[in-house]
């Protein structure tokens, strides 16, 4: 199997994961959704953290620190609060809309990876990257219009595009990080941050929880554990603006969970606007071979004893 996936180009396998990282990613959303609409959503995310990080805690007993330890404190901190930013914007859309109506509106993350990656990682603007970006506005405007009230977008429209930006953000700071920290520090720090932040904001507006929300909001923090797992596996094989777009498979993945979970169905101007943001992304070059960012300890959190140089071909 591994031999099979060093085969395939760096940024084939980067699309790969980031596919994965999006059927992961629907989960946690369902279980946002499924928490009692009482509790407020800076409370979720709240007892997200706290479950998280007592989890991370536990891990660490049996890994050591070593694996925690960061030559770029600041910029997990910025990463941490995007990476929340981004969370808190979703599940308060996620309060307004049905899951593929959000994740709709989230494909805009990729277009603006896209212009970010060119901008902030010197990733060249081809044209047939500019041509796909322009073509997925067009999609995202017609899902968009709808909803709109002249100029005013309603807030969870406006939740869900601000989470957008913030998840991109965030994805061109893991592309940065993945050069010198490993997966698990890169993991664990945002958390860290968000018990910082979104604790005593919690705590503030806190209501009554039952069993059932925090087992809820336990397993919102799983699948985005290994969502993001899953992302930064991506981000070290591939150009950031080609694995981002592999994020429109959220969609059928989203149907299927609303359906499933919520018998819910969107507007049908939804599959309009997403059938041009797919036909954007079958414009993106998916050839060639990204070269994986360095690390000399990147893999460590996984199989400490396996020499990252030597798996190099095989990290997926």
């Amino acid at each position: 199997m591994t031999r099979t996936l060093a085969r395939l180009s760096g940024n084939l396998r980067g699309v790969l994961w980031m596919t994965g990282a999006m059927a992961s990613g629907v989960f946690v959303d369902v279980c946002a959704k499924l928490v009692s609409a009482d509790i407020p959503t800076a409370q979720i995310l709240a007892m997200r953290a706290i479950l998280t990080v007592a989890a991370f805690l536990v891990i660490l007993m049996f890994v050591g620190t070593r694996q925690v330890r960061t030559r770029r404190p600041y910029a997990h901190m910025l990463r941490g609060v995007l990476w929340y930013g981004s969370l808190f914007c979703v599940f308060y859309a996620l309060r307004q809309m049905s899951i593929s109506e959000v994740n709709a509106y989230l494909f805009i993350e990729a277009l603006l990876t896209v212009m970010l990656a060119v901008v902030f990682l010197g990733e060249k603007l081809t044209a047939r990257k500019l041509a796909a970006t322009l073509l997925g506005l067009v999609g995202v405007w017609i899902m968009c219009a709808p909803k709109m009230n002249g100029f005013g977008v309603p807030l969870g429209v406006a939740g869900a595009l601000a989470g957008a930006f913030c998840f991109s953000a965030q994805t061109l700071f893991a592309k940065v990080l993945t050069r010198t920290e490993t997966n698990f520090s890169m993991l664990f720090w945002p958390q860290i941050v968000a018990v910082v932040i979104w604790v005593p904001v919690g705590v503030i507006l806190w209501q009554p929880a039952a069993l059932s929300d925090w087992a809820f909001a336990g397993g919102a923090g799983f699948f985005a554990m290994l969502t993001n797992y899953m992302v930064l596996r991506a981000v070290r094989v591939a150009d950031a603006s080609v694995i981002s777009p592999a994020a429109y498979t959220a969609l059928p993945f989203s149907l299927a969970m609303d359906l499933i979970f919520f018998d819910m169905f969107p507007m049908p101007i939804i599959f309009v606007g997403a059938g041009l943001v797919v036909l954007a992304v079958m414009l993106l070059d998916f050839k060639g071979s990204a070269k994986p960012a360095p690390s000399a300890d990147e893999d460590e959190d996984i199989a400490p004893s396996v020499s990252t140089k030597q798996q190099a071909d095989a990290r997926v």
